[in-house]
């Protein structure tokens, strides 16, 4: 049984989101029944950007605030704060996060409906216009896929672990050019129910709730992973070794999303991007796989130089997008620091 569910908020650069999302959790809180799962809630100040932790105590006046002189990353982080957390449950969200309603007591129900699940997915909504319900609440079955570059978070929040397969139909832009195929839509679980609960291989970690057991037990976010990206497939691909994970639709968050890699700029998200997807095939393709990875990297690179001066509208201005593609090639043929330059912390994995 789930008894006490810790809330875990990583901040980079992001103060006022962060105490939005506090104040929301801490509104959350105030509705547990009498009877219900304990909240608690550790935020990492990672970098010391937060320039007044009194206003997240003036929300959460006992909650625990850790504050890391650099930018130790999303999952060196993350595992800091787990150490600390009181909970029997951890709840990773991120500061672009809005609790809806009571999320806690769902998640709590969640694992006592599904003694075997190691993990909880809440039901992420798109961010805008906060009191707003889900636009269907009927099934969803039949909606379409947004494209890759305007993504809402019916097509973000689920995916299955990828394969090869889904890295050439992602890296050679069939996507773009046929969003809602059959074969995205079966890699994106566009065809589940959304309304009742189902086993999920990798939901977004922007809310995702863990047994702290397990995630002690499995090393927590492998901290190679910086500043951050894939340390969330990974880490689902281990969680599934132990048991299933559970999306639970009762349970709702709404979220922005692309915060973080805004914050960075594109010339240097993208190419930390894929220096953590090489990582993660690394770790969890076979040989063959890993080895056809790399130049279809590089021919994704390719196809989108060649294309960009063709494309009407870029989300990015150009130039940003052409050198962001130009540092990207150069990471799948190995040119340059096979490390992120965006932080050099070289933590381990802590274990329980």
């Amino acid at each position: 049984m789930v008894r006490e569910i810790t809330a875990i908020l990583v901040s980079w650069k992001d103060e006022e989101d962060l105490i939005g999302a506090v104040s929301s959790l801490a509104c959350a809180r105030g509705r547990i029944a009498a009877g219900g799962p304990r909240a608690s809630l550790v935020v990492v100040d990672n970098g010391g950007g937060l320039s007044d932790h009194g206003r997240i105590f003036s929300l959460w006046p006992d909650a625990a605030i850790l504050v890391n002189g650099s930018n130790l990353g999303f999952g060196p982080a993350a595992n800091q704060a787990a150490e600390t957390a009181k909970g029997d449950a951890l709840l990773f969200l991120n500061p672009d996060t809005r609790a809806e309603g009571d999320p806690f007591t769902e998640i709590a129900r969640a694992f006592a409906a599904h003694p075997d699940a190691v993990a909880v997915a809440p039901r992420l909504l798109d961010f805008e216009d906060l009191n707003s319900e889900i636009r269907n609440p009927k099934s969803e079955i039949d909606r379409p896929l947004s494209p890759p570059d305007r993504e809402d978070q019916f097509t973000f929040q689920f995916r299955r672990l990828p394969d090869l397969a889904d890295d050439a139909r992602e890296l050679l832009l069939v996507d773009h050019l046929a969003p809602n195929s059959r074969w995205r839509r079966r890699f994106r679980y566009a065809d589940a129910d959304r309304d009742t609960p189902f086993a999920v291989e990798q939901p977004a970690a922007a809310a995702f709730a863990i047994r702290k057991d397990v995630f002690r037990r499995l090393g927590g976010f492998d901290s190679r992973f910086t500043p951050a990206w894939f340390e969330d497939v990974d880490l689902a691909a281990r969680l599934r070794r132990e048991g299933p994970i559970v999306s639970w639709p009762a349970s709702r968050f709404r979220h922005r999303g692309g915060v973080a890699s805004a914050s960075l700029g594109y010339a240097r998200f993208l190419p930390a991007y894929y220096r953590n997807a090489l990582l993660y095939r690394r770790l969890h393709y076979s040989a063959p796989a890993r080895l056809l990875y790399r130049p279809l990297l590089a021919a994704g690179m390719l196809l989108r130089l060649g294309a960009l001066p063709f494309r009407r509208s870029a989300p990015r201005p150009r130039a940003e997008s052409a050198r962001a593609y130009v540092v990207t090639l150069a990471v799948a043929l190995g040119i340059g620091p096979r490390k992120s330059q965006i932080t050099n912390h070289k933590s381990q994995i802590p274990h329980a």
